[in-house]
């Protein structure tokens, strides 16, 4: 169904670049299905980089989950690797964030997303695996589903052919994951951690989702360690929550990185809106400090948290929202020199009719 030529392809966009490589929308000419095609540079790549790409690979390879990001092919082309996967057309939750819900996406769109992210993190948990890596840009949307990415940093409990009880090194990759890593995690004890520590991650990940904002932004390294040791944690900004002072509109345009008006007015968005309790104690579970008092991924999918999921669907509530996308067989860009940004795929705004444009990340 998948070719294993780069002529098998009709390239028509460029969607994003990235440290190891630029990532195309293509269609498949066999069966005229649109697919995410990433081309890595091998020829340009350090041996390090080469390890990181073949990592990237193996891991989509060795994991078979609706819910887990795939490839359906990988072939060599000259001296680049090309590597075809499912075209995620809403991009990243992060990116979906930044160019549609600034101030956090609704909580019918968290619950539903979650309780994809969390099916595939059960299903890393009962192979053995620990994710490592769970953040807002390494979940992805389209229309029917979400899927969890960013395998890199994935390991086993497995070792020298037995089964170890605790983890204790950091991911190789963890600099940009630091934020919303667990704090057994930062410790780096003997005790070391578990599965358990992906919980954690996903509450912080629920926090960034609902607030718009990446987890820990505006605090250095050090201050964010003591914290999270201290067992102090993000929280889910509503009327309960979001201090009514003018302290809050200093951080929020510190770390939105925009003037003090617009942080003003998220600030108001903030006191005006309310979560449901079971959010609210859903990210609680998922962020207590001991390991032991989260519960694991297939108990979370049996929280009343979930239970708004039930008559609806991610379609649903994107097409509520008015996010809508383009045929893709109109778009083409002849050149291929555009931005990492989508221009031709937009949301439209119900309000007032405006346009934004996604960014992509794979």
């Amino acid at each position: 169904m998948f070719g294993w030529k780069i002529n098998d392809y009709d390239i028509k966009l460029e969607l994003a670049k990235c440290s190891n490589g630029t990532v195309y929308m293509a269609r498949n000419r066999s069966n005229g299905q649109h697919v995410a095609l990433k081309k890595y540079h091998l020829d340009k790549a350090s041996k390090e980089d080469a390890e990181q790409i073949r990592d990237d690979v193996l891991a989509m390879r060795q994991f078979s989950h609706p819910n887990l990001h795939t490839f359906f092919t990988a072939f060599v082309n000259e001296s680049d690797l090309w590597v075809t996967t499912p075209l995620m057309c809403f991009g990243s939750c992060r990116d979906t964030i930044k160019n549609c819900f600034n101030t956090g996406f609704p909580e019918i769109l968290i619950a539903l997303i979650m309780r994809d992210v969390l099916a595939g993190i059960e299903y890393l948990h009962r192979r053995g695996y620990v994710h490592r890596s769970i953040r807002g840009s390494h979940i992805l949307l389209n229309q029917t589903k979400a899927v969890l990415t960013g395998f890199r940093d994935c390991t086993s409990f497995l070792s020298h052919g037995g089964r170890v009880t605790a983890l204790h090194q950091l991911p190789p990759h963890s600099a940009r994951s630091l934020n919303w890593l667990a704090p057994e995690v930062l410790e780096q004890n003997l005790i070391g951690y578990t599965e358990k520590s992906d919980i954690y991650s996903l509450g912080i990940t629920c926090c960034e989702l609902a607030n718009g904002i990446e987890p820990f932004a505006d605090s250095q390294p050090t201050f964010m360690f003591t914290e999270k040791i201290r067992g102090n944690v993000p929280t889910l900004l509503d009327r309960t929550t979001c201090p009514a002072v003018d302290e809050i509109i200093d951080i929020l345009a510190t770390t939105n990185k925009t003037d003090s008006s617009i942080a003003a007015a998220t600030q108001q968005i903030y006191l005006q809106r309310l979560f449901t309790d079971e959010f609210h104690q859903f990210t609680e579970i998922c962020m207590e400090k001991k390991p032991s008092n989260r519960w694991p991924a297939f108990k979370l999918l049996s929280h009343t948290f979930f239970k708004q999921c039930r008559h609806t669907s991610i379609l649903d509530v994107t097409q509520r929202y008015g996010m809508q996308i383009t045929d893709y067989d109109q778009l083409r860009d002849n050149s291929l020199h555009i931005n990492t940004k989508l221009n031709d795929i937009k949301i439209t705004d119900n309000a007032d009719g405006a346009c934004a444009t996604w960014s992509w990340e794979f």
